[in-house]
């Protein structure tokens, strides 16, 4: 079994739409903007403008599966993500 927690860094910008790939199956991911300047984007759909969202600089958002059948599968791309202007930290966080 993978350890029960994994932390990931992804530097994203903001020509391309990158994937957050859940790495095993888990119960909840995070998804924090490390950059002190630059906004970060993130859709779950990255051909549609609709489910977009902004990460302000510094700030994180979480989502939990709180029932244990339901849960983010290993391989899964549920966001995409991208830095507004020029290039963004992304620091992700899986919890089993």
């Amino acid at each position: 079994m993978p350890a029960p927690l994994e932390i990931q860094v992804l530097n994203v910008n903001a020509s391309d739409w990158t994937p957050i790939v859940v790495p095993f199956d888990c119960s909840s991911m995070a998804i924090k903007n490390g950059s002190t300047s630059v906004l970060v984007r993130m859709r779950t759909s990255s051909q549609d403008p609709s489910t977009e969202d902004i990460l302000s600089p510094g700030s994180e958002q979480t989502f939990a599966v709180p029932f244990y059948r339901y849960r983010f599968v290993n391989g899964a791309q549920p966001v995409w993500v991208q830095a507004a202007s020029g290039t963004a930290p992304v620091i992700l966080k899986f919890l089993a």
